[in-house]
């Protein structure tokens, strides 16, 4: 039987056993507190059923409350408390529900502008990117993890890099070939194997490039689903999973704010952002950044701009539709890496960029999707995201540098210039059933996603064209063109991926967890060159397998298995050849155990793993440019996070990753023979980082805030001869509210000074690193209104 047949028969299975059973009562409880973490007491917390019919009561000194003999159904939970903002929202209720967690805002008051100190606990907040079933973290058999908008914000990161560079386990690897978005993860790296996502939604990756989003002022909170995780989003996540989720409308939100900065390197930036309701049942949200900095390499100007409105109609308690449109165009800087001689970078050199004087790169991105959301019956909920996602870039430069001996000059080839033109055109639609039999709880998850992906390549390759410049760089020259850029191939890109996910509560404290997806990609590609046309169809299959077991109220041990595949390159834009290759499978083991601490004071998390990824593609012995998909890698490791708020407006936070990765079976050609490189580890793989913040809030209205960000040394190629440097870097931050509407930040970056490569740029001849960013800093208010 085939895995297709797999699939269905295991979704009719459990369709069946998820028939709803006879009604019952369960009980509803959970606990207000505001964004500080404090309980708050005497807060009115009432209840109305679909009928109207009105419970209330009050939270206690903890600020606990807790309602019995609730029926299972959508309940309006309105939350009020004296000098806080009113909180009200459609909660769906099940006979074994969750706590709710309420946290209210001071009336008055900005989050932006409030000196926040405590991000508050993540491991009991529903994070999509780790489950479809609405679970929390606390509940998921995988390492999860959230980091809240607020939070970047608060530490002033500029970037989203910034921010997902603080993650346990994740580490940045930016360079034009991908954006400047690449990351590592587990052991693996770059776009084809952590992926990244955007309200949910995956943007099928053409040449490696992912570039949106860029810009943390619209974010409400970055998820991370560690390791394999493509059973939930499909074909290349054997690293992991990042999800970045914009702020959306809120009912009774009303808020408005603007904040404007300047730094280093002549950096100018502008925000602002409005949310309220039209009406009773209408909500709107409008979020715009730009930025524009002249760059601390010499010749390096950039600038971005970013957009996100977002429109939510409640036709009835139960029936919803959100619409939104996000846009971001932003031109990095023309920066393809510094020149090494033995394997470093002199520093008399660290601000000269070689490219030529007339280099451009630009990125636009516009997403627009569409959410409707109805609540069928207390126990079925039908949720379906239409969703058109455009992108283009634009590449112009020379960019391979090597330094002669004499080190006096570069000698400059690789004179590359690109245009990408992608459409996809989407539509998922899921259903999640609730049903209780025998005493336990059964949730289950059915969805079919759809795309339809165009992508169009123009470049002049070959990629001729050489020249020198001085070292110094005062003589950049300009770009040349010798083949001319012209349209070379086109691809039409199909992908249908049915999927399920299903949790069983076997008793009170043990879940049974699992889901299957299989993706059917058929790609059409055509050269416009010759006109030749080419196809490949790839079907592969992802599962994953846990068990949590809830020790005691806040205490979880998990445990799981998983598999997820990578394919060669991206789909959508693999050559011929690359196309022939099956995808690569990676299948992972994980135990870890999880604690969010009573009363709101912090959360740890621990976890242990190993993958191993089969079918990568190998060197034939004796066989000259013959290859065969026969070698491994692997990885193993351990991974820790904790939050914790401490007594006199003290909060810590930090996360370690230490792991051993390695090619368990995989040969290069190296001049004409295959050398092995079993035991060596991958190229741009930390197998240590760690991450440390300290945040004090002082008395009279005062914050200050200290980060660490410790990475291993990575090597850069596959013998394991060269490396690159391990680094920590210190930043800082100050902030005073000056009263309830201004606040003034400061942030300061690289306090050593630290000269760094965050990546290599590879080239024929040697590395180039990808600089980190000197020392610098920042000054910018914000005022809310």
């Amino acid at each position: 039987m085939n895995a297709t047949c797999h699939f269905l028969a295991v979704a009719t299975f459990v369709a069946l056993a998820a028939v709803p059973a006879a009604a019952q009562t369960g009980q509803v409880s959970g606990r207000v507190i505001d964004t500080q973490g404090g309980a708050i007491a005497n807060a009115n917390v009432s209840l109305t059923s679909a009928a109207g019919i009105p419970r209330a009561q009050s939270t206690n000194q903890d600020g606990y409350f807790t309602f019995s003999q609730v029926a299972p159904g959508v309940y309006s939970v309105e939350v009020v408390a004296p000098g806080f903002v009113r909180w009200k929202e459609n909660v769906t209720f099940t006979v074994v529900s969750p706590p709710l967690n309420v946290i209210l805002r001071v009336a008055g008051v900005r989050e932006a502008v409030d000196v926040v100190g405590s991000a508050g606990t993540t491991l009991s907040t529903p994070a999509d990117a780790g489950s479809r079933l609405g679970l929390s973290p606390l509940d998921t058999p995988a390492t999860v993890s959230i980091l809240p908008g607020e939070v970047v914000r608060e530490r002033g990161y500029q970037t989203m890099n910034d921010a997902k560079a603080r993650i346990v386990g994740v580490t940045i690897r930016a360079n034009p070939g991908n954006g400047y978005n690449g990351l590592a993860a587990r052991g693996f790296s770059d776009s084809g194997s952590v992926m990244q996502l955007f309200d949910g939604s995956l943007m099928l990756v053409g040449a490696s490039t992912v570039t949106f989003p860029f810009d943390p002022w619209i974010v409400d909170r970055i998820e991370y689903l560690a390791g394999p995780a493509s059973v939930m989003y499909g074909n290349g996540a054997i690293g992991g999973v990042v999800n970045v989720v914009p702020r959306r409308p809120e009912p009774n939100v009303k808020e408005t704010s603007v904040k404007f900065g300047a730094g280093s390197f002549n950096t100018w930036r502008g925000a602002a952002d409005t949310a309220g309701s039209i009406g009773a049942n209408t909500f709107y949200r409008l979020d715009f950044s730009a930025n524009r900095s002249s760059g601390w390499l010499i010749d390096t100007p950039s600038d971005g701009t970013a957009f996100s409105a977002s429109v939510q109609h409640r036709f009835s308690p139960t029936l919803g539709l959100t619409l939104s449109e996000d846009f971001g165009y932003q031109r990095p800087g023309n920066y393809f890496g510094s020149p090494t001689l033995n394997g470093v970078v002199d520093p008399a050199h660290r601000d000269i960029n070689y490219n030529v004087s007339d280099s451009n790169i630009w990125f636009r991105d516009s997403w627009t999707m569409a959410k409707i959301d109805w609540q069928v019956t207390p126990g079925v909920r039908i949720t379906n995201t239409p969703r058109f996602l455009a992108a283009g870039r634009h590449f112009r430069d020379v960019e391979e540098y090597v330094i002669n001996a004499s080190a006096t000059q570069v000698a400059r080839d690789s004179y590359f210039e690109a245009f990408h033109r992608q459409r996809q055109y989407g539509d998922e639609t899921q259903m999640v059933i609730t049903s209780h039999a025998g005493g336990r709880t059964n949730t289950l998850s059915v969805g079919l996603d759809y795309n339809f992906v165009t992508f169009k390549h123009t470049n002049n390759s070959p990629f001729g064209g050489t020249s020198v410049t001085d070292l110094v760089n005062s003589t950049p020259g300009t770009f040349i063109n010798v083949a001319g850029t012209v349209p070379k191939y086109r691809t039409e890109t199909n992908v249908v991926s049915p999927y399920l996910e299903d949790r069983f509560a076997l008793s009170s404290k043990v879940s049974l967890i699992g889901g299957l997806r299989t993706d059917r990609y058929a790609v059409e590609r055509t050269n416009l060159v010759d006109g030749s046309v080419t196809d490949k169809t790839y079907t592969p299959n992802s599962w994953r397998g846990g068990v949590v077991y809830g020790v005691k109220p806040g205490v979880s041990l998990y445990g799981q298995v998983a598999q997820a595949s990578d394919t060669f390159r991206n789909v959508i834009s693999a050559t011929p050849a690359q196309a022939i290759w099956d995808p690569t499978i990676g299948r992972q083991v994980e135990g870890g155990v999880k604690q969010s601490l009573p009363n709101h004071r912090g959360e740890w998390t621990a976890a242990g793993y190993y993958i191993r990824k089969t079918k990568l593609v190998v060197p034939v012995p004796g066989q000259p440019g013959v290859q065969q998909q026969i070698g491994a890698q692997s990885s193993r490791g351990f991974e820790a996070s904790a939050s914790v708020n401490l007594a006199a407006g003290f909060r810590v936070e930090g996360n370690l990753a230490l792991l051993d990765a390695r090619f368990d079976d995989f040969g290069e050609n190296v001049n004409g023979a295959v050398v092995s490189r079993a035991g060596n580890t991958p190229p741009s793989v930390p197998e240590q980082s760690a991450n440390l913040w300290l945040t004090w809030t002082a008395p009279h209205e005062w914050q200050f805030r200290g980060g660490v960000r410790s990475v291993g040394k990575r090597y850069w190629d596959n013998a394991n001869t060269s490396t690159i440097p391990a680094y920590t870097v210190l930043d800082a931050g100050i902030r005073k509210r000056l009263s309830k509407q201004v606040a003034l930040d400061l942030y300061l970056y690289n306090l050593t000074d630290k000269l760094y490569g965050t990546d290599v740029y590879f080239n024929a001849f040697a590395p180039q690193w990808m600089l980190g960013v000197p020392r610098s800093g920042e000054l910018a208010v914000t005022i809310g209104f």
